[in-house]
């Protein structure tokens, strides 16, 4: 099985380099054009599947890449990003001056109505086992968040997810992994390169 992870295109949010989580925003002109460029290079791709988070940004993201294929493209919940409660939009700064001991690596943390490390794994944990019942010889492309890929990464490739924070996921990025149940391949990561192109 062949895994393709994108993360969707840029928003105004991200932009600002604000924690979007939960809130439900298009992408913007950028994030649109990013999001062209990566869909021309999947184009050839001999996909079978397409799962997406079904928050705007990247199920536009997917639906853009989709582009008419024959294919299914499941929303699936538990591809969300992880929900910062009441401090979404707010700056990594902004939230270290709140909660000036928070520690990405702390799986029980959770901020003020939202959700903890430990609850992204355990949902992320559960698309996981969605794929294992697709066929050997499926190409499915994942479309998701920066939070929600980084787990995902470490639950496929055996990585402790206190590390989720050492993946580096941009925005319109592809990560490709070959997918065997004993030994995952880790082929291409976090790689932009269709995007300087004009």
């Amino acid at each position: 099985m062949k895994l393709y992870l994108v993360r969707h295109g840029q928003t105004d949010l991200n932009k600002e380099r604000r924690y979007q989580g939960r809130i439900d925003i298009a992408l913007n002109n950028t994030g649109l054009e990013q999001v062209k460029k990566l869909s021309a290079r999947l184009s050839s791709e001999p996909l079978n599947k397409v799962f997406t988070s079904p928050l705007e940004r990247a199920h536009e993201t997917a639906s853009i890449i989709h582009n008419g294929r024959n294919i299914d493209l499941t929303s699936c919940a538990d591809l969300v990003e992880m929900d910062f409660g009441q401090l979404e939009g707010k700056t990594y700064e902004e939230i270290i001056k709140i909660f000036p001991d928070w520690e990405s690596s702390n799986v029980d943390f959770a901020f003020v109505g939202g959700e903890c490390i430990d609850a992204l794994v355990g949902r992320t944990g559960n698309f996981v086992n969605t794929l294992v019942g697709q066929p050997e010889d499926s190409n499915i492309l994942i479309v998701s968040h920066s939070g929600c890929l980084r787990i995902l990464l470490c639950l496929i490739l055996g990585i402790d997810v206190a590390k989720w924070w050492q993946f580096k996921v941009d925005q319109a990025a592809l990560t490709v992994i070959e997918y065997f149940p004993q030994s995952p391949v880790l082929v291409l990561f976090n790689d932009t390169s269709h995007l300087s192109k004009e």
